[in-house]
């Protein structure tokens, strides 16, 4: 049970990593129009760094996860695939 709501807990972070990173584009100029006196490239670079801090992030609880024996080494692998396969289809 702790399992699956790990596993569901991150793959919801990264989904929310490359929701932000396909749409940061279109969040930055919403902050930039409305919240922020800064120009949109600026939010822009904040929103990307975001993404990929998150995708890190994940990256470093799984393996964290693995190393304390958490998760088994099968688990691991599906949520190392899966991050990897969406921040690399969101960062490219």
């Amino acid at each position: 049970m702790k399992q699956n709501v790990l596993s569901i807990t991150l793959l919801c972070i990264t989904l929310f990593a490359a929701c932000l990173g396909l749409f940061a584009q279109d969040i930055a100029y919403y902050f930039a129009d409305g919240l922020f006196d800064e120009s949109p490239f600026k939010v822009l670079i904040i929103v990307t760094l975001t993404s990929i801090d998150l995708f890190i992030i994940v990256f470093v609880v799984e393996v964290i996860l693995l190393a304390s024996q958490q998760i088994k080494p099968k688990i691991f692998i599906r949520m190392l695939i899966a991050n990897v396969l969406i921040g690399s289809f969101v960062s490219i």
